[in-house]
């Protein structure tokens, strides 16, 4: 079973139409399909129909400890019709974190719970709530493909890298990295703006995002009003073939995907992998490189490819709001703990100085849990996994 996560904490992107119709379009393309809603707003339990289940048998009741309210994952899985079947959500789900907060290894429960069973689906579409909290976290630890709807407006953009620094945090720590995708929404193919927004995002996420284009259609709320897809309410509208065109983009790609995880399994080595680049950052950036002091020339090389005397690398960034901000890189085998941790000065300025021998490292700042490229810095490569590190060189 392939799980595919709709995620963006921003609301208003088409993210719960997004799992609606594209669960509904895999079903009547013959595939076995389970969606989960995973928010508490329960909007595609209602945007399904199934708006009025029973509030024992939810995703709430699959995923707490509590065992006069737990059900198996059997109990609480509703039909919507034909090859799709629901596990729906209510207010309920809220609480959950709260239940589950020193349960150990609780931001995977969902994830052991999709793994444990042979279901017989082919997909599991989750909806994520907007926010990126220990829900969303769940839902992304579980996928294989994460697709993240981006609106055309002028806050698309804004947020992202959040979530794209979570996906980062999730292969450090747990060594999980799925595959991640822009979706275009609520393209209007009659203004320049729609399209002025729809290069800018095709900029930023390149070869990361889906070819296929969700245009602006009316029929698309109406159905959900309805609580039917949208290929229910009218398959010749124009949200009807755009989201059965992205099924079939999917289900192109699941193969691809596939070969992908093999390569990532051959090639990673446990430090931290990215998969996109995140938004930079407006905080100016700085890399400051002096010769250290004569005694210190006499360490001894840390690596038996850079034989060069040390240098004294100083690393800083002007964030005064920040609460936190490490420095991970080929030179602490991107590991973020106290010993990768900056200082801040009294005007907000952080900093962190290492000791290097002569060579060519890779890096990247993690602000607030933010994965972001040093935005002075010019000097950047693509690493094997779609994304960019920043460069430097000591010489």
């Amino acid at each position: 079973m392939r799980t595919i996560s709709v995620a963006n904490q921003k609301g208003g992107c088409g993210k719960t139409t997004t799992c609606i119709n594209l669960a509904r379009a895999l079903a009547l393309s013959g595939k076995r399909v389970l969606a989960i809603d995973l928010d508490p707003q329960a909007h595609m339990s209602f945007g399904l129909g199934v708006a009025n289940a029973a509030t024992d048998k939810s995703i709430y009741n699959v995923l707490t400890d509590t065992s006069e309210k737990r059900r198996t994952l059997d109990d609480c899985i509703m039909n919507v019709s034909g090859r799709l079947d629901i596990i729906p959500s209510n207010i309920l789900l809220s609480t959950i974190e709260q239940e589950l907060k020193d349960t150990q290894d609780a931001v995977s429960k969902l994830h052991h719970i999709l793994a444990d069973q042979a279901l017989p689906y082919e997909y599991a579409i989750i909806d994520c709530p907007p926010s990126l909290g220990f829900l969303t976290f769940n839902a992304l630890r579980a996928a294989d493909l994460v697709i993240i709807p981006i609106d055309m407006s002028a806050f698309s953009l804004m947020g992202v890298g959040k979530l794209l620094g979570m996906l980062e945090l999730i292969k450090l720590k747990i060594g999980h990295a799925p595959q991640v995708k822009a979706l275009a929404t609520l393209f209007d193919r009659r203004t320049k703006y729609s399209q002025v927004m729809f290069d800018e995002i095709k900029t930023f996420f390149k070869e990361e995002m889906l070819e296929t284009i969700i245009r602006t259609n009316v029929a698309l709320k109406k159905a959900v009003a309805k609580g039917v897809s949208v290929i229910d309410f009218d398959k010749e509208c124009n949200g009807a073939l755009d989201y059965c065109a992205l099924a079939q983009e999917v289900t192109r790609g699941e193969a691809s995907a596939e070969f992908e995880a093999a390569l990532r399994e051959t090639t990673a080595t446990g430090d931290a992998l990215i998969t996109l680049t995140p938004p930079r950052v407006e905080a100016p950036v700085t890399v400051a490189i002096e010769k250290i002091q004569p005694e210190e020339k006499k360490r001894e090389a840390v690596s038996a490819t850079r034989t060069e005397n040390p240098r004294e690398a100083a690393f800083t960034i002007k964030a005064p709001a920040a609460r936190e901000v490490y420095l991970v890189g080929d030179f602490n085998h991107w590991k973020i703990n106290d010993e990768s941790k900056l200082n801040r000065d009294k005007d907000g300025i952080w900093e962190k100085k290492l000791g290097l021998p002569a060579g060519k490292y890779r890096y990247k700042f993690v602000i607030d849990g933010e994965w972001v490229l040093d935005a002075r810095n010019a000097d950047k490569e693509q690493n094997p996994y779609g994304s960019f590190d920043s460069i430097i060189a000591l010489t």
